[in-house]
């Protein structure tokens, strides 16, 4: 019996042994990691970051990956190109031989999808090497995009003249000798015109007459508000949904003839993007393309658009400002012949208000023919011939 105890008890001081061995070795990794674990424990703002990155990342789509590629690889505008079709999103991307090529497009292209969730359904290439075609599924939401890259003509671009629109603003007010001269303007010049005025209707139709391509000035809330005031009906940021869709549909409903829109004042609601996406999301329904009229550098509006796949452009600068004198007019000229250098389409503002306006605008356009612009209403830019598909 006394030899038997022996052994049990042997048995047990081991397994004391191991278990106390055990327990030093987690000790010492807690010892070790105290640090980090204490953190995590005493932090919960860092475990709120990383599920805030987490729900981040949902919420990006496959199109705002390929569009970041797009920017990653220095794809001009003229070289990218997307529509809706019945099954997929069709995206092209012009690659420039001589910048890199289509392997290392694809590259980034596949990273970029991969990196937010995307999956690479297949990969063909195509015309000997000269073209490749992947067809992607965004997870999320399954929508698939089938995205073709290939090598572009950059000289047979470069032939072409820059593109030039100019909106003449908030037209609606006034019905005299003035609205005449602006309609005796180049029939490129476009027209935007505020809603709820006098003689909306009026002008809408006598820019018709006169040749002139109209869009809808849509009052929107600026910073400044209430001291700056855009109108009794418009676009609010503390509005419902549904109160600015009605009011978008209004807008619409007064403007049969306008083909676009842009925004006046607004530069509290353009930094908005849930007001953004619901005042786009009816002009898309009707076919209208936006112009983000950029009255304030943080706008986000033209980014939203792109998103959203609306024809859209940016303005990029206002004409009658600082002030309406032959230096500026000067100036003026000089900024857009360097924004020509990398850009093959360009639009800007000015105003309807004054006759000095209207007269600085006639020797602006008679200054920019000499030149090597082509006048064009806003809907021209949208287009533009896209270097060929090889």
């Amino acid at each position: 019996m006394g030899k038997r105890k022996n052994t049990k008890n042997s048995k047990f001081d081991n397994n004391n042994i191991y278990v106390l061995l055990f327990m030093g070795f987690v000790l010492l990794l807690v010892l070790f990691n105290y640090d980090k674990i204490n953190k995590l424990l005493s932090d919960p703002q860092q475990k709120k970051d990383k599920i805030s990155i987490i729900q981040k990342r949902k919420e990006i789509s496959v199109l705002d990956a390929i569009v970041h590629a797009k920017l990653l690889l220095g794809i001009p505008e003229e070289n990218y190109k997307n529509h809706i079709g019945d099954e997929a999103i069709f995206i092209s991307l012009g690659i420039d031989s001589s910048e890199m090529d289509l392997n290392y497009a694809n590259i980034i292209v596949t990273g970029q999808v991969e990196l937010i969730g995307g999956k690479i359904k297949s990969g063909l290439e195509k015309n000997n090497g000269n073209k490749q075609v992947l067809e992607i599924e965004d997870q999320n939401d399954s929508q698939k995009y089938v995205v073709t890259l290939y090598y572009t003509k950059l000289q047979e671009v470069a032939k072409n003249k820059t593109l030039l629109a100019i909106v003449v603003d908030d037209f609606g007010i006034g019905n005299n000798k003035l609205l005449d001269d602006f309609c005796s303007l180049d029939s490129n010049v476009t027209f935007a015109i505020l809603p709820d005025q006098k003689f909306s209707k009026h002008i809408m139709n006598k820019a018709a007459e006169t040749g002139h391509e109209s869009m809808i000035h849509i009052p929107m809330e600026p910073i400044s508000y209430p001291k700056d005031n855009p109108g009794a009906n418009a676009i609010y940021v503390h509005l419902s949904e549904k109160e600015i869709k009605r009011r978008m549909e209004n807008y619409i409903k007064q403007f049969p003839l306008c083909v676009g829109a842009n925004n006046h004042m607004g530069s509290f609601a353009t930094t908005d993007e849930k007001v953004m996406r619901t005042v786009l999301q009816v002009l898309k329904d009707h076919n209208l393309y936006f112009v983000d009229s950029r009255t304030s550098q943080s706008s986000i509006a033209y980014d939203v658009a792109k998103r959203m796949m609306i024809p859209t452009c940016v303005n990029q600068f206002f004409l009658d400002t600082p002030s309406i004198t032959e230096k500026t007019l000067a100036k003026k000229i000089k900024q857009i012949r360097y924004l020509a250098k990398d850009r093959d389409k360009i639009l800007v503002i000015t105003h309807c208000a004054t006759q000095d306006r209207y007269e600085f605008l006639r020797e602006f356009i008679k200054e920019i023919n000499k030149l090597d612009f082509e006048l064009v209403p806003v809907s021209e830019l949208f287009k533009s011939k896209l270097p060929e598909i090889i």
